[in-house]
C-alpha cells in the first residue's frame, strides 16, 4: 500500500534492520500504567504479549527528564491506549523503538491503537511504528496534537478493507507545523506537504519493494523483486518472507507464516517445535498448540516416564456454576471427576452462549448432575456430548440427574441424543414448560431397574404452562415470495378443531450464514435472545417479515399462539427452515483514500460498502481535473479530502443484539410466578367454564354461526325410528340429510379457509422492475411496460476483489476529483451512489527530493 516510491530514509532503514538477537528477546504481560513509577514495569521487556494501557498519568513539569519513561519495546500483540495523560508531549520518549502492534487482542474488540484526550500531547512521535496489524485506530480529542494528518495511515495497516482510521477533534492542521517546516505559514509549504512524518525531524519509515513497475498481475500493488517475484506483505520490514526480520503475524522456521502448524507458538509471535520449547524450559500445551511458562489455572503439571512435564486437565471435584467466571476452570474437561452443579443467579448476565462453548468437550460426569434455580435455560443442551453421568455420588443419595425450578426449561438433551445414567434416579419438580412427557422418555437411558415415580417426577409441577403430548401438531410453513429486505411465509390452513382455540402466531427468525441451526441455539429465558420475534395476533396464515438484511440467508420457524384452557389445548410447531433474501443496490464506498508520490500518478485506495448487499462484481472509478475554490486552494492537503455525494445514503445502524425478550433494568421484572406475555394472551378472551363441551364452544363463535342452522336447513338428526323395513321414501329422506350436510360442511369448511385469507393483497411485496427490452425506450413506453433503463456506468472498470488502483499520466500539483462506485452481481442498476474525493499531485521537485534526486 503506498508502496510506489521508496523515502530515501525508508531505503537507508531497509540496510540498518536486523533481526532481534533470541537472547535479548524479553517478554512481558500486559501493562498498566497511572503513575510514574509504573515505567518500571517496561524495565528489561521488548515484547508485550498483551496490551500496554496508560491512562491518567500525571507527569511532572519543569526539570523532570522524560528518560526514566523510555523503554526498549519493540512489539505490543494486542492494543496501545494513551487516556487523558497530562503533562505528557509525546510518545517518542516512552516507545523509541516500537514498530509493530499486531492487535491480536483489541480493545473493546475493535481497537488496535487509541489516542483518546489527551490535553498535552503535541505529537504521537512513534517514529519506528512500521505496521498496525489488525484492529481500528483512533486518535481524538486531544486538542494540541500535531503530526496526525501527515502519517501514511494506509501503509502502517496490515488489512486496509477491514481496518479503518478515525482522525478527529484533534488541532486543526493548518495551525500546525509541516513535514520539513518551522510553521504553518512556512514558504516550503507547497512542496513539503505531502511528505509523510511524525514531527519535524522524523520522516515516517516506509521500506518499499525493489520495484513496483513491471510487475506480475498477481502482486496487487504490492511490488515485486529484481526476479520478479512478488512481495509477501506478511513481511513488514521487505519484500521476502524468507529472509524477513519482522513478520506481521508468526515467524516460522522457514520464514513468515499466517498461523502456527504443527508448531507451537512463543509469545504469540513465534513457532517452534516440541523440542525447540523444551530447550527453553517451557511446556507444550496440545489445547491452542502453545509453548507455555506454567499450565493454566484448570490445568495442573504431569511427568510423564520420560521425566517430560505435560499440562492435564484437573477437572475434579464438585463444581457450582453460577456466573461465567465459574466456567474457567471447566474449560476443556473431558471428564468431569466429580459433579456439576448449575445455579444462574445473575438472571441479566447471557451466560448460555459461555455454557455452549466451554462445556461442549464434556462426555462424562463420574458424580451427579444438577440444574436448579436458573430461569435462563431453555433447555440443556449446551452439554451436547455429555454420554453418562455414573452417580459414583448422588444428590440425598438418591438422584443422579437433579432438575429443580428452572422456569423456562423445554428441552433436556439434544434432539437424537441419549445419556446414560449408569447409578441413581431422576428428580424433576418445578419445571413448569417442560412436558412430563419428555421428562419420561429418560426412563429408557437408566440402568436401575427402577421406574419413574410421580414422587419424585411430578406430572402436575412439570410442564403445567406448556401444551404437551398429542395436542402438539406440526405447521408447515413455506416461502411464499421475498425480495432483498421482506419475505412472505404462508401456513397451510388449520382445521376447525385447532381454529377455535388459534389467536394468532409468533415468528421467530436470525441470521443463519450456515444451516446447522436448532430450536434451542442460543436461546436465553430472560430476554437475551439471539432470535427475532414477531407476534400476529392474526388468524391469517400469511405473514410478511420486513427489515431484513439483504443476500443474507435466515432461519425461521413458526408457532401458534392459542387460547388454553385445560378442556381444549392445541398447539403447533414449526420444523427449522431457511430462506436467503436476493442482493440489492449496495452502500456507497465506505471511505476513499489518495496519495501522490510519482507528480503524474496518484495511488488509490478504498474500503468496500459497509452494507455489500450483494457479491460485489465491479468497481468502477472515475476522474477528472477539479477547479479548486480559494478555500480550497489555501487547504493543506496531504493526501485526499473526502466529498458529501449528493444523495448519499446515511449510516444506518443495524438492529444488535438480538433480543426476543424483554430486558428490564430491574431484577424484581422476573418473576417467577408472573405470567409471560404469551401466557398473559389467553386471558385476553373470555372462556367460559360452564361450557360442557368443546362443540358448544365452537358454536358460540360467531365466525360459525352456520353450524346453529344445521338443524334448520337439514331437518332432525335422525328420521323416525321404525321396526319395518326402510321405505323408499325414508331411503330418499336419508340421502338428501346426507348431501344436505355435506352441502353445509363445505360451505363451514370454506368460511373457515376464507377467514385465514383475508386481505390478501396487503401482504404483496414489491420487486424491482425488469429491464426494458429496448435500450431507447422514452419514458412513457418504461410507464406502461413497468420497465426501467439499465444505467451503463462510465469509467475504468476494475474486478470486485481489487480495493487499489493507480491513476497515470497525470499533471503534477493539479486536484483531480476522483470517484468510486461498487457495483453488485444479478441486479439491475446495482451500482451504489459515487463517493467522492478529491486528491492533488506532488510536484515534481516533491517527487525529486523523495527520490533522493
Amino acid at each position: 500500500m503506498g508502496q510506489l516510491g521508496v523515502p530515501l530514509l525508508g531505503l537507508l532503514f531497509l540496510g540498518a534492520l536486523g533481526p532481534v538477537l533470541a537472547g535479548s528477546e524479553i517478554a512481558c504481560g500486559s501493562i498498566e500504567i497511572n503513575e510514574i513509577a509504573d515505567f518500571r514495569k517496561l524495565l528489561n521487556c521488548t515484547h508485550v504479549v498483551g496490551h500496554v494501557r496508560i491512562a491518567y498519568l500525571e507527569v511532572p513539569s519543569g526539570n523532570f527528564s522524560q528518560k526514566i519513561m523510555s523503554s526498549n519495546i519493540t512489539e505490543i500483540s494486542d492494543y496501545l491506549m494513551v487516556h487523558r495523560c497530562s503533562g505528557l508531549n509525546s510518545l517518542k520518549e516512552i516507545f523509541p523503538r516500537l514498530r509493530i502492534i499486531r492487535g491480536q487482542g483489541l480493545l473493546f474488540d475493535q481497537y488496535a491503537l487509541v489516542v483518546y484526550e489527551n490535553r498535552n500531547l503535541r505529537e504521537l512521535g512513534l517514529v519506528e511504528l512500521l505496521r498496525i496489524q489488525r484492529g481500528l485506530i483512533r486518535i481524538e480529542s486531544n486538542p494540541m496534537l500535531c503530526f496526525v494528518e501527515t502519517i501514511d495511515w494506509m501503509y502502517l495497516m496490515g488489512n486496509g478493507t477491514q481496518q479503518h482510521y478515525n482522525l478527529k477533534y484533534n488541532k486543526p492542521p493548518s495551525q500546525c507545523p509541516l513535514c520539513g517546516g518551522l510553521a504553518a505559514d512556512y514558504d516550503f509549504r507547497q512542496n513539503q506537504s505531502l511528505q509523510h512524518c511524525w514531527n519535524l525531524n522524523s520522516t515516517q519509515l516506509r521500506p518499499g519493494p525493489q520495484r513496483v513497475k513491471d510487475c506480475p498481475e498477481a502482486c496487487a500493488g504490492l511490488g515485486c523483486d529484481f526476479a520478479g517475484k512478488c512481495c509477501d506483505h506478511n513481511c513488514v520490514t521487505g519484500c521476502s518472507s524468507q529472509n524477513c526480520s519482522l513478520c506481521a503475524n508468526f515467524q516460522g522456521k522457514w520464514g513468515c507464516v499466517n498461523q502456527c502448524l504443527a508448531s507451537y507458538e512463543l509469545n504469540r509471535r513465534k513457532c517452534i517445535s516440541n523440542r525447540e520449547c523444551r530447550d527453553l524450559g517451557r511446556i507444550p500445551q496440545v489445547r491452542g498448540s502453545l509453548c507455555v511458562e506454567k499450565c493454566p489455572g484448570n490445568q495442573k503439571k504431569v511427568v510423564d516416564a520420560k521425566g517430560l512435564v505435560h499440562c492435564q486437565v484437573k477437572c475434579k471435584g464438585d463444581f457450582h456454576v453460577k456466573t461465567a467466571a465459574d466456567l474457567e476452570l471447566l474449560q476443556d474437561c473431558v471428564t468431569i471427576n466429580g459433579s456439576l452443579i448449575i445455579e444462574l443467579t445473575y438472571i441479566k448476565e447471557k451466560i448460555v452462549e459461555a455454557l455452549e462453548n466451554t462445556l461442549v468437550a464434556v462426555k462424562q460426569i463420574t458424580g451427579y448432575l444438577k440444574v436448579m434455580n436458573s430461569a435462563q435455560l431453555l433447555t440443556l443442551s449446551f452439554l451436547q456430548n455429555l454420554d453418562l453421568i455414573r452417580g459414583d455420588t448422588l444428590v440425598e443419595n438418591k438422584y443422579a440427574l437433579f432438575v429443580l425450578n428452572n422456569y423456562h426449561l423445554e428441552h433436556i438433551w439434544p434432539p437424537n441424543h441419549q445419556v446414560i445414567i449408569q447409578r441413581g434416579k431422576l428428580y424433576f419438580h418445578l419445571n413448569p414448560r417442560l412436558c412430563y412427557e419428555k421428562i419420561q422418555q429418560l426412563q429408557s437411558s437408566m440402568k436401575s431397574a427402577e421406574n419413574i415415580s410421580v414422587a419424585d417426577v411430578s406430572p402436575n409441577s412439570n410442564g403445567e404452562r406448556m401444551i404437551c403430548v398429542n395436542a402438539v401438531r406440526t405447521l408447515n410453513p413455506k416461502v411464499d415470495d421475498l425480495n432483498s429486505t421482506a419475505v412472505r411465509i404462508i401456513l397451510d390452513y388449520i382445521d376447525g378443531d385447532a381454529l377455535q382455540t388459534l389467536i394468532g402466531y409468533s415468528y421467530y427468525y436470525k441470521e443463519a450464514p450456515l444451516q446447522n441451526v436448532t430450536m434451542y441455539d442460543g436461546r436465553h429465558g430472560c430476554g437475551h435472545d439471539n432470535w427475532l420475534m414477531q407476534v400476529v395476533p392474526s388468524r391469517s396464515r400469511r405473514h410478511v417479515i420486513g427489515g431484513l438484511k439483504p443476500y443474507t440467508q435466515y432461519a425461521y420457524f413458526v408457532k401458534t399462539l392459542t387460547r388454553t384452557d385445560y378442556h381444549l389445548k392445541v398447539d403447533a410447531y414449526s420444523t427449522i427452515a431457511y430462506f436467503q433474501t436476493l442482493p440489492d443496490r449496495p452502500s456507497p464506498v465506505f471511505r476513499i483514500h489518495g496519495n501522490s508520490e510519482i507528480s503524474s500518478q496518484i495511488v488509490l485506495h478504498w474500503w468496500p460498502p459497509r452494507r455489500p448487499n450483494g457479491a460485489i462484481k465491479k468497481y468502477w472509478v472515475t476522474f477528472e481535473k477539479h477547479n479548486t475554490t480559494k478555500g480550497e486552494k489555501t487547504h493543506n492537503y496531504l493526501s485526499s479530502m473526502p466529498l458529501v455525494s449528493k444523495g448519499a445514503e446515511c449510516e444506518c445502524m443495524d438492529v444488535v443484539p438480538y433480543n426476543s425478550g424483554p430486558q428490564p433494568d430491574d431484577e424484581e421484572y422476573y418473576n417467577k410466578d408472573a405470567l409471560t406475555y404469551e401466557e398473559a394472551l389467553p386471558n385476553l378472551i373470555y372462556v367460559s367454564r360452564n361450557q360442557k363441551t368443546p362443540q358448544k364452544e365452537f358454536d358460540t363463535v360467531k365466525d360459525y354461526a352456520d353450524l346453529l342452522s344445521i338443524e334448520k336447513d337439514i331437518g332432525p338428526s335422525t328420521p323416525p325410528t321404525t321396526t319395518a323395513a326402510p321405505t323408499e321414501a325414508e331411503l330418499l329422506y336419508e340421502k338428501l340429510h346426507a348431501m344436505n350436510y355435506d352441502r353445509i360442511r363445505k360451505k363451514i369448511e370454506k368460511k373457515q379457509m376464507d377467514l385465514q385469507d383475508t386481505d390478501i393483497e396487503s401482504y404483496n411485496i414489491r420487486h424491482a422492475m425488469p429491464k426494458c427490452q429496448s435500450s431507447h425506450a422514452s419514458v412513457g413506453e418504461q410507464v406502461e411496460e413497468k420497465c426501467v433503463l439499465e444505467e451503463v456506468p462510465e469509467g475504468i472498470d476494475l474486478p470486485g476483489n481489487q480495493h487499489f488502483y493507480t491513476l497515470a499520466q497525470l499533471e503534477p500539483e493539479t486536484t483531480y476529483r476522483v470517484t468510486v462506485r461498487a457495483c453488485v452481481d444479478g441486479v439491475i442498476n446495482g451500482c451504489s451512489t459515487p463517493a467522492e474525493a478529491l486528491v492533488k499531485t506532488t510536484s515534481l521537485r516533491m517527487e525529486r527530493f523523495m527520490r533522493g534526486v
